[in-house]
């Protein structure tokens, strides 16, 4: 049949098959692309509706190094709540560290003995967390000041660390700080 047409209905008829292919693809790619984009937004929000919000919040946190003549210090200052309406017990923690130095160099809020909750290299262990600081978080602010003793003569720190350990010895918040 189409050998049967003149050359130029021919090329005609080529000509309006070729665009009707062309669109067809045109088409097909933009709703493809279209099913994607709204696949990838659907997901996107599935996501962030199922990213659980942070228990705790930390604002204003500051610290500073203290010199004198006869020792040297950190000071660390913040305010820590709930996210959530509710209450939730536990011991706070506040780990000053430089690790770029050896031997390296750590220091721990509350002061612990021997045998703390803290290791001979710095890392919390919460066997017995009750020799932390006891507070009662709720969704009101809670101020925590701590002061670290410093080694005189040796670096300043370069990270201070706040924990919140659970009665039961789970960490509940651990967030870096860098100096």
């Amino acid at each position: 049949m189409f050998r049967s047409l003149s050359p130029r209905w021919r090329r005609l008829v080529s000509s309006l098959a070729y665009s009707a292919l062309v669109g067809l693809v045109v088409v097909l790619g933009y709703l493809t692309f279209e099913a994607v984009s709204r696949r990838r937004q659907g997901g996107d929000q599935v996501a962030e509706q199922q990213a659980p919000a942070p228990l705790f919040e930390i604002a204003n946190f500051w610290a500073r190094q203290e010199k004198s003549a006869e020792a040297e210090r950190l000071t660390v200052s913040m305010r820590l709540r709930l996210t959530a309406p509710g209450t939730v017990d536990g011991y706070v923690y506040v780990v000053a560290r430089n690790d770029h130095v050896s031997p390296r160099l750590w220091a721990v809020w509350p002061s612990q003995g021997t045998g703390g909750t803290v290791t001979a290299g710095g890392h919390l262990r919460t066997e017995d967390p009750s020799t932390g600081h006891e507070v009662t978080l709720t969704e009101g602010w809670t101020r925590i000041s701590a002061t670290l003793d410093h080694p005189p003569g040796r670096p300043p720190f370069d990270t201070v660390y706040i924990y919140v350990v659970s009665p039961k010895g789970e960490i509940l918040l651990s967030r870096p700080f860098a100096l």
